[in-house]
């Protein structure tokens, strides 16, 4: 007998406090969803059922890079040891709301250890960026136990953590950013022209649709100049686009636990995918919703938003990334 392993196959239980977070819905034309949470990203995620999400992708605020302008903002620990706890308590939340046969694509960047004191200045390509000539960051002070001007290694220090929480790192992409800012102060380095994009998998049997492939694991997407919501370091469209694509089916479930100023959600949409976003930032949050709005997207209630997330994709058993119909050259393919 085959057992059933579509996303949220059968109603599951789960406890929703309503004070954790502001929730908004929204029904596409098309019957696709939106889910916007406002708040902690770890706290809002315990909202969402178990077992639902085809996909994840997300590019977390990175340790101590920029200021998004609110307090208890992660990326702005004491500590690196610190930060990989706290996006710790994050993932093992998406971990839980992912699929069993569900993939995340996790996208981070590295920093300095200067050990220099405050920098001083001014960033004329990035505001967000000034912070740190005001205040005195972490990576600023003396004393670590690395040599200063060192890369501190922070994109495997996570992976690490990851591997030890349970997830299966399956592949290490390079986002080769093609049209990346040169760097005027790194005169004695090259210039950083990628960044990672881990993917992991809830489990080493997962659901994957190769033929979406544009590359392999070296993509050369450029970076998007945008300056929507006053995000200087959103997600190209293309990058998520990429995720999506290999890892649900059309009508699939797709999250972001850091959705910023909403890339992940436009362009779920765009390709026909149902999609959930957390973020903490008032702004980006007004941002989304009022896009949203405007684009003339119907609301949707809460308790009408989970009961459709608890549906699968209905291409979902079709799906030629289905795990269950990948089969050796020359075998037939799997009645549906």
């Amino acid at each position: 007998m085959t057992v059933s392993t579509s996303p949220a196959s059968t109603l599951k239980a789960f406890h929703v406090d309503p004070t954790e977070a502001s929730r908004y819905g929204f029904m596409t034309g098309a019957k696709h969803f939106v889910g916007l949470l406002h708040g902690d990203s770890a706290s809002s995620l315990k909202q969402l059922p178990s077992d639902t999400f085809n996909v994840a992708v997300t590019s977390p605020p990175y340790y101590w890079v920029r200021d998004y302008g609110y307090e208890g903002q992660l990326g702005h620990e004491e500590s690196v040891e610190l930060y990989v706890e706290k996006l710790m308590e994050v993932f093992d939340e998406v971990k839980r709301t992912l699929h069993p046969e569900g993939m995340f694509f996790l996208n981070i960047g590295d920093t300095f250890y200067s050990g220099n004191g405050q920098p001083h200045g001014s960033d004329p390509k990035c505001s967000s960026r000034d912070f740190f000539r005001t205040k005195v960051r972490p990576v600023d002070k003396s004393g670590w136990d690395i040599p200063k001007k060192s890369m501190i290694g922070i994109p495997w220090k996570v992976a690490f953590a990851m591997q030890a929480r349970g997830w299966t790192l399956r592949s290490d992409i390079i986002w080769n950013r093609c049209n990346a800012f040169v760097e005027p102060t790194a005169r004695d380095r090259p210039h950083r022209q990628y960044e990672h994009v881990f993917m992991f998998t809830k489990s080493r049997f997962y659901s994957f649709d190769r033929s979406m492939l544009a590359e392999e694991d070296v993509w050369n997407i450029p970076i998007e100049r945008s300056r929507r919501a006053n995000h200087n370091a959103a997600f190209p469209t293309e990058l998520v686009r990429r995720c999506i694509q290999v890892g649900s089916p059309i009508g699939g479930h797709v999250l972001d636990p850091f959705v910023g100023s909403g890339t992940s959600i436009f362009t779920a949409l765009a390709h026909d995918r149902n999609v959930i976003g957390v973020d903490m930032s008032d702004g980006y949050v007004d941002y989304i919703e009022s896009s949203l709005e405007a684009d003339g997207h119907a609301r949707l209630e809460w308790p009408n938003l989970m009961k459709r997330l608890q549906t699968p994709s209905p291409l979902w058993d079709s799906w030629a990334g289905n795990r269950h119909n990948f089969r050796k050259p020359g075998t037939p393919a799997r009645k549906v």
